[in-house]
This record gives structure tokens, sequence and C-alpha cells, in this order.
């Protein structure tokens, strides 16, 4: 655990630990594109997608 995590509140180093965990399935799936993160007055509000298809 990073030393910033440890002085916070344990639902919010839950909702830190979610986000890693849904962001790092995003990433892990994307071979061409892009992942946004989309915030709204400093609060994480969505998360975003992109995904391009090659062809040969």
């Amino acid at each position: 655990m990073k030393d910033w995590q440890q002085n916070q509140p344990p639902e919010r180093q839950q909702l830190v630990a979610d986000l890693l965990k849904q962001l790092e399935q995003l990433i892990g799936r994307v071979e061409f594109g892009k992942v946004e993160l989309v915030f709204h007055q400093g609060r994480l509000v969505q998360l975003e997608k992109t995904e391009k298809l090659r062809v040969d």
C-alpha cells in the first residue's frame, strides 16, 4: 500500500482499489485505442474506452 493510501479512510481506500481494478481490466483488453478518465468538479465520474480495429 502506498503512503498516501494509508492516510485515507477505509472506504476511500476501497474506492481507489476498485477503480484501479477497473482500469486494469480496461487497459488489459485494449490493443489499439485509448482509455479516458472524465472528471467533473474534481471528481471522477466516468471511464471511457475507445477501441480501434485495424484491418489489413
